[in-house]
């Protein structure tokens, strides 16, 4: 498994390139899904739209149940507000994305404490925006999850506009930001794949279950291993 976990690390950290093939790197693979919008008209293109924005409609469907909104005696006109400050939080992400891939081309090379620092105050902030929430709209815990519920479907359905407006992404420099948002889902759909099996490997039953799996043929002749190998250890 950790074996497997390096290897996926390895592929999906390495950039893309020509002659890169996609067996040996995420940005080639991304690449090669992206191949059929080359080929697509306006009216495909304007189709993916339209089907992404099905994703914004279940975003404002869970902040309208946020209990912030759900509490307060304006309904509809506060979650209104709330769903306009989830758009806020989204851009807020995009714009973190951008500073953190410039300073990373900056400053990761030469500069180490001022990344540090530059992301340091990044995370200051979040932390500062969220406790501003809790004390003024009565945020709570439950709302964080269901934002979170929210933001995931909302930032693919931005993957895929992004990804159909290719040209206009890349024209305004947002391209790179896309690109990292892309491999931070890349990121978390690896480890809830993997933190299951990494957890089930721990117990020594399913290893013992796996082992008695494979060789279940040879136990059901009752076959002895470990005699076999004895005695071709005492032929040696």
């Amino acid at each position: 498994i950790v074996e497997d976990w390096e290897d996926w690390s390895k592929w999906i950290s390495c950039r893309g390139g020509i002659g890169v093939p996609s067996v040996k790197s995420w940005e080639s693979w991304w690449e090669e899904e992206q191949e059929h919008l080359r080929h697509t008209g306006f009216v495909g293109r304007l189709f993916e739209i339209i089907l992404s924005i099905r994703f914004f409609i279940y975003q404002y469907g869970i902040v309208y149940h946020l209990n912030m909104t759900t509490s307060s005696r304006q309904g509809i006109r506060l979650s209104i507000v709330v769903y306009g400050l989830s758009w806020l939080v989204i851009g807020a992400v995009l714009i973190i994305l951008k500073i953190v891939s410039m300073g990373r081309m900056k400053f990761s090379a030469d500069f180490q404490l001022m990344f540090r620092l530059l992301k340091l105050l990044l995370f200051i902030g979040c932390i500062v925006t969220i406790a501003m929430l809790f004390y003024f709209l009565n945020l709570t815990v439950g709302d964080i999850f269901q934002s979170i519920l929210a933001f995931m479907p909302t930032g693919w359905a931005l993957l895929q506009i992004s990804q159909a407006c290719r040209t206009l992404v890349k024209g305004i420099g947002m391209w790179g930001s896309v690109k990292a948002l892309a491999r931070g889902y890349e990121y978390m759909m690896g480890v809830l794949l993997f933190a299951p099996i990494a957890i089930l490997a721990w117990f020594p039953f399913v290893s013992e279950f796996q082992t008695r799996l494979l060789f279940n043929q040879a136990f059901s002749r009752g076959l002895q291993i470990q005699r076999i190998l004895a005695g071709s250890k005492k032929q040696a």
